[in-house]
């Protein structure tokens, strides 16, 4: 009975041996399938840099080099020399400085009408919002066409813009709207009885606490705006006023001076144009996994 006893403390340590090392296993399968996902991922990426450092001779030699031969850094300059890019990224830009506050404010606005305050009608209006995410851009074109024509602002950026000062779109409003109903109400309240107004919760209460939400709405609105190609290119004509993502296009067909192929040069200049992005999301990405999950917190 004694030998018993005394084997039994072995035995447990010996199964808490085994199953660390099958969690162990675990995890480092884990990581190497989370690894492997990761390179195929980024793969893209890096043929892009690694196209944009080479000649037009090795892109379009039968056997596909991974790495250029000689890194040809000259490419990213002469992006520069054969067309106006500086002026079409400072364009993306204009259009995103001008975009992203509009966003948030009036998303922030409408959001916080859905998720505190109680009237008419609120439930229709909300399910009515949500349903215009189901109506394709193409349907609304031509009637906005019309409209921006008729107003004459085709070639303006305001066809552009404006939508971010009328809300913001429906994603965002909902995305906040999940992030304000998330914050216990207790707050709103206690701050109601100090004598802050709807407007003074809002700004001083709610906005510091939603910092992680306005931050995921802040680089949703940028990739949207910067990767925009369809709108820009039906209401801008003239090249100097072409955004990053139709000046690409346009540099895809205009003519040049040389009659070489440009494969080398359009991917220096796609690569310019995932600077910014990746530059983005590398410095807000803790907020934007915050914003992201937290917003589904409560319905």
């Amino acid at each position: 009975m004694a030998a018993t006893l005394d084997r039994l403390p072995s035995a447990d340590i010996q199964i808490d041996v085994q199953r660390r090392g099958r969690n162990q296993i675990q995890m480092a399968l884990t990581y190497i399938l989370l690894t492997i996902a990761s390179l195929l991922f980024a793969f893209p990426l890096f043929w892009t840099v690694s196209s944009s450092l080479q000649t037009w001779q090795e892109l379009r030699s039968f056997t596909p080099h991974l790495l250029p031969v000689v890194p040809q850094w000259g490419n990213y300059a002469q992006v520069f020399e054969s067309v106006p890019f500086a002026r079409w990224l400072g364009n993306s830009f204009l259009i995103t400085a001008i975009t992203i506050p509009g966003t948030i404010i009036t998303a922030s606005l409408t959001a916080y009408s859905f998720a505190r305050f109680n009237y008419i009608g609120k439930e229709f209006w909300f399910v009515l919002m949500l349903g215009t995410l189901m109506i394709p851009s193409q349907v609304t074109l031509i009637p906005q066409y019309v409209l921006f024509f008729n107003l004459k602002l085709i070639n303006t950026y305001v066809p552009l813009t404006i939508g971010s000062w009328l809300g913001g779109g429906a994603f965002m409003i909902f995305l906040l709207r999940q992030f304000i109903m998330s914050i216990p109400k207790d707050l709103d309240e206690a701050a109601l009885m100090d004598g802050a107004n709807p407007v003074r919760i809002l700004r001083s209460v709610l906005l510091p606490l939603m910092k992680p939400a306005l931050t995921t709405v802040a680089i949703l609105q940028f990739l949207n705006d910067w990767n925009e190609f369809f709108a820009p290119f039906i209401y801008l004509s003239r090249s100097h006023l072409f955004t990053a993502a139709v000046g690409l296009r346009f540099f895809q067909n205009i003519p040049l001076e040389t009659t070489d192929p440009r494969d080398h040069l359009l991917m220096a200049a796609a690569a310019i144009m995932t600077i910014p992005v990746i530059t983005l999301f590398a410095m807000a990405q803790r907020y934007f996994i915050q914003g992201v999950v937290l917003s589904g917190l409560k319905i």
